[in-house]
């Protein structure tokens, strides 16, 4: 009788104990969405006010401001406002990256891949302009000196910088120093990009491909 007693008195131990688990799961769950939100709404609004007012137009007050969050709440993810412009960096990177190098793309014939990277860039940029204006002021402050500094590895360039040399290596690029090819690259992305977004000239697919023909036509093999 005894026995019988205490079974179901322990499975209603376990059922209680596997409630409160799920709770504070549940729980833990919604913390790290809300952070998640946070930090990127502060990211959204940095973009947003230092495309418009640069990195010293744009104080932390007006971030927190601009992504609704309190002041003392933007100091809980980011202790300076120099933090905060370096990790978004670091943030821009990893997202410049992740568009330019999509794994379904991996198999394309070495040209086709360069030319599907290329694209990918600019289609990014003209839908993030917010970004390419962050980046282009970023490289031209004291920041840059901050990340070589501190030897901070940004996969995007590593990977660019790796794509070349496989091109190099298996010929189908002429074996130019990895500055030269990344400049040429990505100095054409930027002004493509930025012609189209300034409303200077309308990019379609077909002259994107006949831009980015005259680059690859300059360094293939």
């Amino acid at each position: 009788m005894t026995a019988f007693v205490k079974f179901p008195l322990r499975i209603a131990r376990a059922t209680l104990f596997s409630q409160i688990i799920l709770s504070f799961a549940d729980r833990m769950n919604i913390q790290l969405e809300h952070t998640t939100d946070k930090k990127g709404a502060i990211f959204e609004s940095t973009l947003r006010l230092v495309m418009k007012q640069g990195f010293h137009g744009s104080p932390m007050s007006q971030i927190a401001q601009e992504a609704g969050v309190a002041t003392g709440t933007i100091y809980h993810y980011f202790s300076s406002k120099d933090e905060l412009i370096v990790e978004l960096f670091k943030h821009c990177k990893y997202k410049i990256g992740s568009a330019m190098f999509k794994v379904e793309e991996g198999q394309l014939p070495y040209p086709a891949r360069f030319v599907a990277i290329w694209t990918n860039l600019v289609h990014f940029y003209i839908q993030h302009p917010e970004v390419l204006s962050f980046m282009e002021q970023f490289f031209s402050s004291p920041y840059v000196e901050a990340i070589h500094g501190h030897g901070c590895n940004i996969q995007m360039q590593n990977e660019l910088s790796n794509f070349f040399q496989q091109g190099i290596e298996e010929h189908h690029i002429k074996p130019l120093d990895i500055n030269i090819l990344s400049a040429a690259f990505i100095g054409t992305v930027t002004a493509t990009a930025k012609r189209h977004i300034n409303g200077h000239y309308s990019f379609d697919e077909s002259s994107m491909n006949e831009m980015v023909s005259i680059i690859w036509d300059g360094i293939k093999k």
